[in-house]
């Protein structure tokens, strides 16, 4: 069976004759990135994700807006990545996903960071005896599309990598017995063609081996 991954959604207006329709959905390439790597995707519509995890094997907590843009998306994220962590499911937090993680489990983050480069991306360097570097390597280039990052992790998480100019770019949990990694980048334009990631075949694929192997032995 291939696992079932839940990639979490959030609440859009999207424009129509009549006015705007409300929509629970995520961007395609997640659930792009998660069928190529073997699992099997479904949209975590926002508030509900605590009640499901009996239905899923893993999460995604998705990139956009910066924390604080959308109170509510926030709240409902929060919830779902400690209940997630909790129940011990494999959770992968990409970009605004990895900072909801820091704030889920106490730490902070930073703004007004100039890591917005559609086309080059940004080096990253990745630390030894990390998850980052058996998936990617000491340093690889990677997507740049934030303004916000974590500045202090907290007591959960350790960073993994980081830009030359020291932002933190991915964080694992200091609790072995914790599946998760948080990543300041985006994955799932590997599935894409402007702007691209390398990177999106190695993260997913690690997070798809980890809920597959929670659904062996569970």
């Amino acid at each position: 069976m291939k696992p079932v991954i839940g990639v979490a959604g959030h609440r859009q207006l999207v424009p129509r004759t009549f006015g705007e329709l409300p929509v629970h959905g995520t961007p395609a390439w997640y659930a792009d990135a998660i069928t190529a790597c073997g699992g099997r995707p479904v949209v975590v519509p926002p508030g509900t994700g605590p009640d499901l995890l009996d239905l899923l094997d893993g999460v995604v907590l998705t990139g956009g807006d910066d924390l604080g843009a959308d109170p509510a998306r926030d709240a409902d994220e929060v919830a779902l990545a400690r209940t997630a962590i909790a129940a011990g499911l494999p959770v992968l937090g990409v970009c605004r996903g990895l900072q909801v993680l820091v704030v889920a489990f106490g730490g902070t983050l930073r703004g007004g960071l100039d890591h917005v480069h559609p086309g080059r991306g940004h080096l990253v360097t990745t630390a030894p005896g990390s998850t980052i570097r058996s998936l990617l390597g000491a340093a690889t280039t990677t997507s740049a599309l934030h303004q916000q990052a974590a500045a202090t992790p907290g007591p959960h998480w350790v960073p993994t990598a980081w830009t030359d100019d020291g932002v933190i770019e991915a964080i694992e949990p200091t609790d072995p017995s914790v599946t998760a990694l948080g990543v300041q980048w985006h994955p799932e334009l590997h599935w894409n063609d402007s702007p691209h990631d390398p990177t999106g075949p190695a993260v997913f694929a690690w997070l798809v081996a980890k809920a597959g192997n929670r659904f062996d032995t569970g």
